[in-house]
């Protein structure tokens, strides 16, 4: 246990005490246990400093708040309840995106497939259920979508390529092959609040190689953009977990294969050998990291001569953890791709599960705080 949790019954003055481990937490989702009964209230902790952290409920019975923690601290809280609305992290949704925002800056959208596509691409190439934009504090763009030389790339998405279902081989990541797609099935049960903002979300995996098309994976989408302000150096932060399960009795063969997994295409601007910045965990780079294996990676270059990028922290319960990498040798495409360390599969006996948090910023990336942020994510602080 790494902590204690004292007289939790949600009223104001009650005292929380929170003794963190040894690992350095930086802007932390740290959760602990607070009976609900306060409702919509605006319910923050506050220290002996006065100073306040706004509260959210979870689903699971823990409530969270966002706080930096030295090794070792401990610190203590009451918590009170105003009536005065403290900042948020805000779902807006339309027919085209769900568009994730802190304090009115957007962060990330979620695509449905809607939107009109581009002249210059084929209807076979649409799809949804991925995340564009990926925008910085600054604004920049640090994503692609329907990129001209890989049509079926998307910002953030998932997909396998090489597959083997009931005799036939549909590829969902090569949509212009037109043997297998993803698409968005819907959106549902969306929140705003103070400490973070969420949305489900579930995609079909359809094997077109048969008529009629056949549903093989479901795949549900629960996405967190957290409510990180009031720091030196800005940063968002925003988490994904997919959990797969098949459609149909039949099992999905995944062979060993070079890519197919989670996937990120980075801005046009750093297409070319020379134009990507790629960093990962174990010190590897474009030049020997494809293929290695990484808790994390940075992915960066210049757009309009400004340096940003974004840190892909891969959670150490994730299959065949630490994932295997696809780093493309000229283009800036990264793929966390388990299929690399041979082949799997994936049947109704057990959920395929894979988590992953995000984190943009602009400037250089820091390996010691991509470092304590991947510890804080792998050992996330729960007080019980």
């Amino acid at each position: 246990m790494l902590g204690m949790l004292l007289d939790t019954s949600a009223q104001v003055s009650k005292n929380i005490r929170i003794v963190n481990d040894n690992i350095v937490r930086i802007n932390s989702i740290v959760k602990f246990k607070l009976n609900p009964a306060a409702g919509k209230e605006n319910i923050f902790l506050i220290d002996k400093d006065k100073k306040k952290y706004p509260v959210q409920f979870l689903k699971d019975g823990y409530a969270c708040a966002i706080m930096t923690l030295n090794a070792g601290e401990v610190k203590s809280f009451k918590t009170i309840s105003e009536r005065k609305s403290a900042s948020k992290a805000e779902i807006l949704l339309t027919e085209d995106e769900a568009k994730f925002t802190v304090n009115g800056k957007q962060v990330i959208g979620l695509q449905t497939g809607k939107k009109e596509l581009p002249a210059e691409i084929e209807p076979v190439f649409r799809r949804g259920g991925y995340i564009f934009p990926v925008l910085s504090p600054s604004g920049l763009s640090v994503a692609d979508d329907y990129p001209l030389n890989h049509k079926h790339h998307h910002g953030i998405w998932a997909a396998w390529t090489k597959t083997e279902f009931e005799g036939r081989k549909p590829d969902f990541w090569n949509m212009g092959d037109k043997t297998g797609t993803v698409l968005l099935e819907g959106i549902k049960n969306s929140e705003s609040g103070t400490v973070f903002a969420s949305l489900e979300s579930r995609n079909i995996y359809y094997d077109l190689s048969i008529s009629p098309n056949k549903k093989v994976l479901n795949e549900d989408w629960e996405i967190k953009v957290y409510n990180i302000s009031n720091i030196e150096r800005p940063y968002y932060v925003f988490d994904l977990e997919l959990k797969q399960n098949l459609a149909d009795t039949s099992v999905l063969k995944l062979p060993e294969y070079l890519y197919g997994g989670l996937g990120f295409r980075g801005n046009g601007a750093w297409n070319g050998e020379s134009k990507t910045n790629f960093l990962s965990s174990e010190g590897k780079d474009r030049t020997n990291g494809h293929a290695s294996n990484s808790r994390w990676i940075h992915i960066g270059g210049e757009i309009g001569g400004k340096l940003t990028g974004i840190t892909i922290l891969s959670h150490p319960d994730n299959f065949r953890s630490p994932q295997p990498m696809r780093i493309h040798p000229s283009e800036p495409f990264f793929c966390y791709a388990p299929s690399q360390a041979g082949p799997f599969e994936i049947n109704r006996a057990k959920t395929y599960i894979a988590r992953y948090r995000f984190i943009v910023y602009d400037g250089k990336p820091d390996i010691e705080f991509n470092n304590n942020l991947w510890s804080d994510y792998a050992n996330n602080l729960t007080i019980n």
